[in-house]
């Protein structure tokens, strides 16, 4: 026996998603991906790193997203036999219409990107065939046709003392870094709140002076911004492949210090920039 260890390199792409890892095995079989019987090894979060045993002889790992999409939303890698421990690395990838897959990192095997090709013109399909079906539905229940192209409907949500208004595209989900967040899909709001008594060895602090603290821990160069009643930040990140967007937010109320981290990728910041401060403008504590 050895041990594979994977790490999930940490992404906004399928952030709050569990990703499911199985090893290829006609003995155990659980499942088929592929038309190869495999056997479920364990999940990964966003940022995880897991070690699996695994036999010594030749075999393919794979990793997807669901028993659902598993035929087009899936990786795999072939590791090779020997008795050495295995390490990969790999993250979820922006491809909406493969489901937002995960890949492994610096592959090269033609048989693995064809199969990745292939997931993605699967994906393609199922994905026209829902929209094909959304339309008929909506057209069915009325026939208000600019309803169909709507960014959702607002949505209030809360958190402890704290409300805020979104869309009805949103799920609230926890996060291991945050105290909550909002997913949309193509965009997210990370929550975080300090209560003022763990920050009291700093002493009493503005809020601006917060902001500031904040912005110097994560390392990111941004000027704070006072504008239309909200204190923020603008500026974008890389991750990996992947550009991305941020507003960061930061708030006060009676006890504690909250920032609001709205996310989406640089690609998408034309349609999401002003929806952010809207959504930003509407939080609210008791």
């Amino acid at each position: 026996m050895r041990n594979l260890t994977i790490t999930r390199t940490k992404s906004f792409v399928g952030c709050l998603g569990k990703m499911k890892v199985y090893v290829e095995d006609y003995q155990s079989s659980e499942t088929v991906i592929g038309n190869v019987p495999c056997r479920k090894l364990g999940t990964l979060k966003n940022g995880e790193t897991q070690t699996f045993p695994i036999g010594n002889e030749e075999v393919k790992i794979f990793v997807i997203a669901d028993q659902i999409s598993k035929n087009y939303c899936n990786e795999f890698y072939k590791v090779p036999a020997g008795e050495n421990d295995v390490f990969l690395t790999g993250k979820n990838c922006y491809n909406p219409a493969a489901g937002n897959p995960f890949r492994f990192d610096g592959v090269t095997d033609e048989e693995v990107l064809k199969n990745r090709k292939k997931g993605t013109k699967k994906g393609i399909v199922i994905l026209v065939a829902a929209i094909l079906v959304g339309i008929v539905i909506g057209l069915a229940t009325s026939l208000d046709l600019p309803r169909l192209f709507a960014s959702g409907e607002p949505e209030t949500f809360t958190y402890l003392n704290m409300s805020i208004t979104l869309d009805d595209r949103f799920d609230k989900e926890s996060d291991t870094d945050y105290n909550i967040c909002f997913n949309g899909g193509e965009a997210a709001v990370f929550v975080l709140r300090e209560s003022h008594s763990s920050l009291a060895e700093l002493g009493k602090l503005s809020l601006d002076e917060y902001a500031e603290i904040v912005m110097k821990n994560a390392e990111i160069d941004a000027s704070i911004v006072k504008k239309d009643g909200l204190t923020y930040c603008e500026y974008t990140l890389e991750d990996g492949d992947d550009s991305l967007y941020y507003v960061t937010v930061f708030y006060e109320c009676e006890d504690a210090f909250w920032h609001f981290d709205f996310v989406t990728f640089t690609e998408e910041k034309d349609e999401y920039a002003q929806d952010f401060f809207e959504w930003a403008k509407s939080v609210k504590f008791e």
